[in-house]
């Protein structure tokens, strides 16, 4: 018997009733102020915030309290309001990092974020993350769109 073990990437999409320049700013610049770092951050208790440094080659990083700094991924793509594109591995080894990219397209309803999350071969438990990523990502994502009403 042959069970599929499923690592294609990973498709969320969300609408936002707001314009692309506003959904955007919202979720690169505002981070901080909807990330659920509870839960879904590498310093648990100690994390303050996440910032995503607007440049290709600037990192996405958690920081805490304390001064402590864990970095999340690297953007390759800066292109605003329209996309960005980064590397993945949050509290993981940057070689096993899974590549992220999200896209701002307006529609008559605001904008449409669409986030892929891709490159789960590079992992080890790449098909339990992909699970585990399935519902994180729907969470995160809510908690964006909350935020950015």
């Amino acid at each position: 018997m042959t069970v599929e073990q499923d690592i294609s990437p990973l498709v969320k999409t969300v609408t936002v009733p707001v314009g692309v320049d506003r959904a955007f700013e919202a979720f690169t610049a505002e981070a901080s102020r909807w990330w659920p770092l509870f839960g879904h951050s590498v310093g648990e208790d100690s994390a303050r915030g996440v910032r995503v440094e607007g440049a290709v080659g600037g990192q996405i990083v958690e920081y805490g309290a304390d001064g402590d700094i864990a970095t999340w991924g690297t953007l390759s793509e800066w292109d605003p309001p329209a996309s960005l594109s980064f590397s993945w591995h949050p509290g993981q080894d940057p070689a096993a990092a899974g590549q992220v990219t999200v896209t701002f397209t307006a529609t008559g309803a605001g904008t449409e974020v669409k986030l892929v999350h891709a490159g789960w071969e590079r992992r080890g438990d790449g098909v339990q993350a992909r699970l585990s990523y399935d519902t994180g990502w729907d969470y995160v994502l809510g908690k964006y769109v909350e935020f950015a009403r």
